[in-house]
């Protein structure tokens, strides 16, 4: 009886203690190789930390990791998160503190699409504050690959610039001001993520925008919905997403340049106040196309043109064919807003046969 009490007694103190876990401090640069493993987090980075370059810090899956008010992670070197499906690695502040998150140099690690290698993240969870000016995710020149993970609640979820090259997949966004922010000069290949109430997104130099839902973003602030803005050349290339209930519009073409290229095709359009507000002194400046998208319904407008204009005594915005709803060509023309219905815009736009509904 007693040896059976006895086993009892240690199979408990066995089952308590493989439950606990050790805290990790972390106050010093990475100048080696490390590895940060599930069994001794939380890790705590109480400072600033650098990940010299030459050094990979890989985390391990299930791993925690906590920040101090306003620290941040800064990488010369190379970082891999490699999380799972039921151990996913988690970012977050301590005590739930504002931190400054991931600031990538662009003597980084830069990953690799076709090994797979260099700065990743995979199967990961970033939890900001929404506080300003926080960049969770940001690159100065570094190549960043993020996917199967989830940011929220953040100022600013990723910003890229200084030709850095962004690849981001099978992701969530929730309750950002900012998803995203890649500046001119960068690129970035944004597939198949849902964003879900959140504010903006600003698309600048390349940026293939594919396959995402989007869903309930609001319109706070100067800019709200996609806004693109090309000054430095490249192409905005948003084609096959769903928008779906945007308080103001889901995409603005705010500035391109000659050498810029502006594409919106195979969109679906549902419950917005506007689907798309066109500049138009700058969308004739590049190659810009709308076409065979469907514009199931809007609040307000499905396309308004916003001044000032160009020179020209009328100018006129050619959008393609696209599905309209079941509006007539008279309820088309009324559902945009150009010189026909405010005389104080100059342009006007022209709009191809209506289309039978597409599949994007």
């Amino acid at each position: 009886m007693r040896s059976h009490k006895y086993f009892y007694v240690v199979f408990i103190w066995i089952g308590i203690l493989s439950n606990l876990q050790a805290t990790t401090y972390v106050s010093q640069h990475i100048d080696k190789d490390t590895k940060w493993l599930k069994i001794n987090s939380p890790y705590i980075v109480t400072v600033d930390i650098t990940i010299q370059s030459g050094a990979t810090l890989e985390i391990e899956a299930g791993t925690k990791i906590l920040f101090s008010k306003e620290t941040q992670i800064v990488i010369a070197g190379n970082l891999i998160a490699k999380g799972s499906p039921s151990q996913k690695i988690s970012f977050t502040g301590l005590g739930d503190s504002d931190w400054n998150g991931f600031y990538f140099s662009k003597e980084c690690n830069d990953y690799n699409p076709s090994t797979q290698e260099g700065i990743c993240f995979d199967y990961c969870v970033f939890k900001g504050t929404g506080n300003s000016p926080a960049h969770l995710i940001r690159s100065k020149g570094c190549d960043i690959n993020l996917s199967n993970s989830t940011i929220e609640s953040c100022y600013t979820a990723i910003q890229t610039e200084r030709q850095a090259e962004m690849w981001i997949s099978n992701s969530t966004f929730k309750n950002c001001n900012r998803v995203l922010n890649i500046r001119n000069t960068s690129l970035a290949t944004v597939t198949n993520n849902k964003m879900i109430a959140c504010n903006s997104i600003l698309l600048g130099g390349t940026t293939t925008f594919k396959d995402n839902i989007l869903k309930r973003f609001t319109a706070r602030g100067r800019h709200s919905g996609i806004v693109v803005w090309m000054l430095g050349g490249g192409i905005v290339n948003i084609s096959d997403n769903q928008f779906i209930k945007f308080e103001d519009y889901a995409i603005k073409l705010h500035k391109m340049s000659k050498r810029s290229s502006f594409l919106v095709h195979n969109n679906d359009f549902k419950h917005n106040k506007t689907n798309l507000k066109l500049s138009c002194q700058y969308y004739n400046k590049g190659n810009s196309t709308v076409e065979n998208n469907n514009f199931y319904n809007c609040k307000q407008y499905h396309i308004t043109l916003f001044a000032p204009c160009s020179d020209e005594a009328q100018d006129t915005l050619n959008i393609g064919s696209n599905y309209w709803g079941r509006l007539s060509n008279h309820e088309v023309k009324e559902s945009i807003l150009d010189h026909h219905q405010d005389k104080n815009i100059t342009a006007k736009v022209q709009y191809d046969p209506i289309l039978k509904k597409t599949t994007p």
